[in-house]
Formats: C-alpha cells, structure tokens, sequence
C-alpha cells in the first residue's frame, strides 16, 4: 500500500463533505491518473484514491483510444491523452447481441420476412430506448428513471473504435497494480473545440484546486466528529429500537402460542368432563328403562286394544 504525501494531513472521512474533489469528476490527466496513491481509506468497500490530500472517486479523462481490447462481459479501450502515459478505460459490455442472420439457402421466404421483421422491430426498440435515455440526461434524468453507473454504462457501442477522440467519465479501480478507469458514461469529442474546451477544464481544476494544499479548520473538523457521532449514534439507537420490537414482537407471539394451547387444553379437559358424566348418566338410568325386547313385547301385547 503506497504510504501518504508527507507534510500533508489526511482528513478522515466524515470531513469529505467538505471536500471540492469527492463528489464531481475531476478532470485528470492519465499520468496524474497512475499517480493517485492508496492511503489505507475505503469508500463503498473500495480503496479511495488521493492526489495530495485531496481525495478522489470519479474522474473525468479526454483523449483518443489507441487500442480496444474485448473479454467476455467486457470491453477496455486504452486512451492515450498526449500527457506521457496512457490508461485503461474498463466498460461493462451491456451492448444488445445482434441476431444471427438467417441463411437464405434452403430457407423458406416467408421464413426469412419474420426474421427480417424482428430484426427491425429490435433495432426500433433499442433506438427508442437510447432516445430515451439521451432525453433524460438532457432532462436532468427526468425521463429515464436508472442513472448510469458502473454496471450501466452509458456507451456509444457503435462508434467506439481507434481512433475515436472520447470523454469519459467513470470511477477509479485498481488491477494488478495497475489504476484503471471503471466507465460509467462515454462522450465522443466532434470537434476540435470540444477537446480543448475540456484540456482548459483540466488544467484550470489542476491550478485552482489540485495545486492548493486542503485545508480544514479545527473547528470544522470537530463539527463533521461531532456530525459523525450524533449520527452513529441515531443509528445505534434505531438499531437497539429495531432490536426492542423485534423482541416485544416474540413476546407476543410466545404469549399467543401459549394463549392457544391452553385454550385447547381447557376444550380437551371440557370434552373430557362431558364425556365422563354421560357415561356415569347413563349407568345410573339403566336400570329404569326397559331392554328393547321388553319394549317390543309390551308394545304388541295392547295392540288388540287399539292403545
């Protein structure tokens, strides 16, 4: 793990609210890309990178791809940027497949009209869908509800190719050593205008703020401890409340088994008294009524009589 600058402090986490560099994409060269050093901090389970002491997610680097390397789910264009280095832009392949072309030989026609017809219908779709998704971005996202993101990218699949002047953004990862982009959305440059509209970008955020040393007040910094705390500790109080109905909960539902079973049991015993006194009712009435035999012969003998 590559040690920290010397002569500068390192903020804990709670004062990255402060931070000009945690949250917006910083526009990097891709040597200052492959100087971003590891100073033992994680963000999202994933080492947080720092330049100085500014610390660092998502960037921004311009340049032309050079080379395009394809791995299954995967696609890395290596972008040179004219800075003396180049970097690896690493993209989730979410691109549609293209369907398999029918071969015409032996093929019925009508056959080979409802592949042509669904080919074309996809080909609709998919154009809508990044319609879509180019309207809500100019829409502030308004009309596509999924942002982009590492596992999304945004990506013009069909004209990423060497040669191509592009922007990406995307996040910071590591491989084998070696600092990597993690697209989350790709820009192809038009114009010459555009590509130095971005390298005045870079170099006006690497004087106004990647050039200063940052600095955070004693008194700022108690206040984000101080944030910090209340909010672990609102947290650990949700969790013991959690904790408390959770428990009140099985209470409930003990004492609600137990309301039950003995509600059967007392059925069971009252069955069971029941039971026993018509057995003992009908012992003791036995002997006063006659057998059906008896009762047989008793009848027949006043029948004469019309009784």
């Amino acid at each position: 793990m590559t040690s920290a600058p010397q002569n500068l402090t390192i903020y804990p986490d709670y004062c990255h609210a402060l931070s000009p560099t945690i949250g917006k994409w910083v526009p990097l060269r891709a040597t200052d890309i492959h100087g971003l050093q590891k100073v033992g901090m994680f963000c999202d389970q994933k080492p947080l990178f720092h330049y100085k002491n500014h610390p660092i997610k998502w960037v921004r680097v311009t340049g032309v791809i050079v080379a395009v390397d394809e791995y299954p789910g995967r696609n890395v264009y290596t972008v040179d940027d004219s800075s003396g280095m180049c970097v690896e832009c690493v993209c989730v392949c979410v691109a549609p497949v293209p369907a398999p072309k029918m071969e015409t030989i032996g093929v019925p026609t009508h056959l080979d009209q409802i592949a042509s017809i669904n080919q074309i219908a996809t080909s609709i779709s998919e154009s809508k869908k990044q319609k879509g998704k180019a309207e809500g971005e100019r829409k502030g996202n308004g009309g596509d509800k999924t942002a982009p993101s590492v596992q999304e990218p945004i990506v013009p699949w069909d004209i990423m190719d060497v040669g191509t002047v592009i922007k990406v953004k995307g996040r910071i990862g590591d491989f084998w050593k070696q600092r990597q982009v993690e697209v989350v959305k790709v820009e192809v440059l038009r114009s010459m205008d555009q590509e130095v509209k971005c390298w005045n970008e870079v170099m006006d955020f690497r004087k106004d703020v990647l050039g200063k040393h940052w600095v955070v007040s004693r008194g700022e910094e108690e206040k984000c401890r101080r944030e910090r705390e209340r909010e672990l500790k609102g947290k650990g109080k949700r969790a013991r409340d959690k904790g408390k109905d959770r428990e009140e909960k099985r209470d409930e539902e003990r004492d609600e088994v137990r309301r039950k079973r003995k509600e059967i049991e007392r059925r069971e015993e009252e069955g069971k008294r029941r039971k026993e006194r018509n057995e003992a009712m009908n012992a003791q009435n036995k002997v006063n009524y006659p057998s059906l035999a008896a009762r047989r012969a008793a009848a027949g003998k006043y029948d004469a009589l019309g009784i």
